[in-house]
């Protein structure tokens, strides 16, 4: 998706700061990072979940030889561009523009190339983000009544499931009046 005028910005001072990062690292030592900085940036939906960035490719791009300059954009969650999650964004850019290199899969020689770049806490890292995007959309509360249990949910259970702590039903209960 297009960003904002106000994401543009962020993305601009985001991309400054990887970039910087990634100047003084062994690691990017024989790219070329002029080639990578001109890779336009972009943002996901909002109500994406699974994904926090994604290296989307032109069309036509033979799968086994990428390069950056075949790269239409790299989008970032746009909650990323957040103060609370700037560290997570930063590493989340850095992860794209190892793929942008060419990297598709996560194997050994990306986790190395990854792992150069500080990893954010634990507390704003990769699980607590997903958590918090999947509590942002949750619709309903699968409750427990007699054990108190609650999961976010998408979808309503209507009596289907069953708490795995006690046997009950898990009632639907509408999200926004309840919490965790």
């Amino acid at each position: 998706m297009r960003p904002t005028s106000e994401q543009s910005c962020l993305l601009e001072a985001l991309q400054a700061e990887v970039f910087a990062g990634m100047e003084g690292m062994n690691a990017w030592l024989g790219q070329d990072l002029d080639q990578l900085r001109r890779i336009p940036l972009g943002v996901l939906r909002r109500g994406t979940v699974r994904r926090h960035g994604v290296t989307r490719w032109i069309r036509g791009a033979h799968r086994d030889r990428l390069r950056p300059h075949e790269v239409r954009v790299i989008d970032l969650h746009p909650a990323l561009l957040s103060p609370e999650w700037w560290p997570y964004a930063r590493f989340v850019l850095h992860h794209e523009l190892i793929h942008a290199t060419g990297h598709r899969m996560h194997d050994a020689a990306f986790r190395r190339w990854e792992s150069s770049w500080p990893s954010p806490p634990v507390e704003k890292g990769a699980e607590a983000f997903a958590k918090m995007l999947h509590m942002a959309s949750a619709r309903w509360w699968w409750t427990c009544e007699a054990c108190d249990v609650k999961h976010a949910r998408q979808r309503r259970a209507n009596g289907r499931y069953l708490c795995r702590r006690c046997g009950h039903v898990l009632r639907d209960v509408p999200a926004q009046g309840v919490r965790a």
